[in-house]
């Protein structure tokens, strides 16, 4: 289901950038989905992002962590959780 979901493409063979939420209950395996799926396709997608939404701060700690990669490191992110998704929403023009 994820796969197709992400496979997707407009008319022009471009896929557009998607999001896909996956929830329940601990110990459900969603972490394992996951997992799974971003091992299944990365080689298709130049960048794969974790981000842990179990509250504010998990948010913000994961959008800092992404900061630090090399890549966002390379585009001066300041580390600020709107200056992380600014450079995340950028790359999709690059």
């Amino acid at each position: 289901m994820l796969k197709h979901y992400f496979s997707i493409r407009n008319g022009n063979g471009i896929a557009p950038r998607r999001s896909f939420l996956i929830y329940g209950l601990g110990g459900m395996g969603k972490t394992e989905i996951a997992l799974k799926f971003a091992e299944d396709v990365s080689s298709q997608y130049g960048y794969v992002f974790w981000v842990d939404a179990t509250n504010e701060d998990t948010i913000t700690a994961s959008l800092k962590g992404i900061s630090s990669i090399p890549d966002a490191k390379n585009a001066n992110i300041d580390g600020t959780p709107e200056a992380v998704l600014y450079w995340i929403a950028s790359l999709s023009n690059q």
